[in-house]
Order: C-alpha cells, then structure tokens, then sequence
C-alpha cells in the first residue's frame, strides 16, 4: 500500500484513472488539486475526465478550469472517511476558479470515483480517498 499523495500514489491514481471506463459529463473537465504539507512537498495536479474520454492525470494544475487547495492534513482526514461537506464547510477547503465546474460535476465525479474502486488506491491507513468524492 502506498502512502496518500506519493509519487508511487499518483503513479497509482493515474493508471487506474486510464483503466477505468470513461464516465459522461457534457464536456470535458480540468479539476485541479493542491495540497500543501505532503511529506514529500506540496502536491498539485489535475484529474482530466468526462467527455466520452478515458479519465486521466497530469503534474501542475496550470490547465485547471476550478482548483481545489488544502492541506494534507485535511486531504487525510477527507481519505480517512470524513465527509467532504463538512470539511469544505469548516473553511478548511479553498476552491479557486470556475465552482460552477466544480459543483456540475458532481455526478462525474461519483461515477468516476465508483470506476476506480476497484483498483488498489489504499493508503496505509487502508482508505480510499476517491470514494469520498460522492
């Protein structure tokens, strides 16, 4: 198992993210993810999906249409089964950008988070954080 947001991690989210059948939304969608305070840096990338394409990640979050910032700390409570809600209604979430992407993309999301169950995205903690996006 692979600590949350490592390289090894990503690596891992990316081939599952490709593997997984694409999930439909009208266009395609740039959601980017900053998270500041990881062991090894902060961390930012970008989850490409929805289009009638295969779902994907890229490093940066240059080409993201709405970004997400938080802390590892709250990345990790949000892995580790805290709801979302909550923690974006503590304020603990910044959201820059287009929050109408964000929030039309919901369902997207979902399916996409159900598409990646299966693969082996567990933390040492044994979570697996893209389920909490629903």
């Amino acid at each position: 198992m692979e600590d949350l947001l490592t390289p090894a991690w990503l690596d891992e989210l990316g081939a599952a993210l490709v593997a997984a059948e694409p999930v439909e939304s009208p266009g395609r969608i740039a959601l980017g993810q900053v998270v500041t305070g990881a062991p090894d840096g902060d961390v930012a990338y970008t989850l490409l999906f929805g289009g009638g394409q295969p779902a994907s990640l890229v490093h940066g979050v240059e080409g993201a249409v709405v970004t997400v910032v938080e802390s590892y700390e709250t990345a990790t409570a949000i892995a580790s089964s805290t709801p979302a809600a909550g923690v974006l209604a503590s304020g603990k979430v910044k959201v820059r950008g287009d929050v109408r992407v964000l929030l039309g993309s919901q369902a997207a999301l979902a399916d996409l988070a159900e598409a990646v169950a299966g693969a082996r995205l567990a933390t040492s903690g044994g979570t697996r954080p893209l389920e909490e996006t629903r």
